[in-house]
């Protein structure tokens, strides 16, 4: 590690923020090559140039074993040796609140990446957490119900998902397990014992479908999970040698081509609404709503209802016949489409960037990098 001051240390919520967080990293070391990161690193963010202080899973694990203050002891102990110029935190949570109090002590601004579900606060006292982030940075137009709730200041930097959606470009044959029948594709998402709920729900959702439609249905589980254990136990809620595929990753590339996706609550709903994907999200009964009532990523973000949300106790029936309304040309699919496209041009992109923009001014970067232009495009 330099012996520097490092520009800024950063940390993610979960595996999901740490995707997040890696790309804000790669803009900021893009755009501004004299920037020196330290932090928690997780799968993604490993493979940047942040210096690695601890890894995330160990971090959480040490945590919850020991208790906050002793899980981050020798972490904070680190963090006096060589302090920040700033600290980022991707989402918030219980253990973020608690680094959040330390850098406050210690004069270091926070900054915080918004995205953060209803059920990380627990634990977290708003009044607390307004004195100790300085600004967050929110994909949410209005501000999410935390940052609201707890009245700090925001930015909007647009949504991190329209860039990762403009990137895809594939075609159904560059998967050979692809026939030519309507593809429905489930992604159940979650980690853990949030995913091993959802996993015999979405059998259901699967067979019923193939009960009633000549269409053929993928399964795209998370890299993160037990790929075999989580594929098993999905298949013990479907008819024996049901003709359902299963895939890892590529959740983007499948969500593209599909004409339906049953889906969770979370980033997918808007990546969904991006691509103008007609989708149905599912979320956990236990999970709390933001002050709006919503579950849903997308509605969330929008700040209104795009699209109805279904729990994991709504009766299986219900749910089915509108999956199968969405399925079928019509009024209904119509219907949605058309809300689809007024909603995705709400989502402003270039997320990254504006944080990276943001974060350059608050520690004095200075001019960040000339991108060259891009070479004309000759007429064919």
């Amino acid at each position: 590690m330099s012996l520097r001051r490092p520009t800024f240390f950063i940390s993610s919520r979960s595996h999901s923020a740490d995707l997040l967080a890696s790309e804000l990293v790669l803009a900021l070391c893009d755009q501004y090559p004299k920037t020196e990161g330290i932090g928690i690193v997780g799968k993604w963010t490993a493979r940047t140039r942040v210096a690695p202080m601890g890894n995330l899973d160990e971090l959480q694990q040490a945590s919850q074993a020991a208790g906050l203050e002793e899980g981050l002891k020798f972490l904070k102990e680190a963090l006096l040796l060589n302090p920040p110029q700033i600290a980022i935190l991707v989402g918030y949570s219980a253990l973020h609140h608690e680094l959040a109090g330390f850098f406050e002590q210690n004069q270091i601004p926070v900054v915080l990446y918004e995205v953060t579900p209803q059920e990380a606060l627990q634990g977290v006292n708003l009044e607390e957490a307004q004195k100790r982030i300085k600004i967050a940075l929110s994909i949410h137009k209005a501000g999410s119900a935390f940052i609201r709730a707890a009245q700090i200041p925001f930015h909007y930097i647009g949504t991190p998902y329209r860039d990762r959606v403009a990137k895809v470009l594939v075609k159904a044959t560059a998967f050979d397990f692809l026939v030519d029948k309507p593809l429905v594709t489930l992604f159940p998402g979650g980690y853990g014992d949030a995913l091993n709920k959802m996993i015999p729900l979405f059998g259901q959702f699967a067979s019923g479908i193939l009960a009633s439609n000549d269409c053929q249905i993928v399964v795209s589980l998370r890299e993160e999970n037990d790929f075999d254990a989580t594929v098993s136990k999905m298949k013990q809620s479907l008819p024996p040698n049901a003709p359902v595929h299963f895939i890892l990753g590529m959740h983007l590339e499948l969500l593209s081509l599909s004409r339906l996706a049953i889906c969770g609550s979370g980033a997918i709903t808007i990546e969904a609404a991006i691509l103008e994907k007609p989708f149905v999200p599912i979320f956990d009964v236990n999970s709390r709503a933001d002050s709006d009532g919503f579950h849903s990523l997308v509605n969330q973000s929008l700040g209104r209802k795009l699209v109805e949300e279904y729990s994991d106790r709504t009766p299986l029936p219900e749910v089915l016949k509108n999956i199968q309304a969405l399925l079928q040309d019509g009024p209904v699919r119509d219907a949605f489409i058309k809300n689809l496209g007024e909603a995705e041009q709400e989502f402003m992109g270039s997320a990254a960037d504006n944080a990276a923009d943001y974060i350059a001014g608050e520690v004095g970067l200075g001019r960040k990098k000339s991108k060259a232009a891009a070479p004309p495009v000759s007429a064919p």
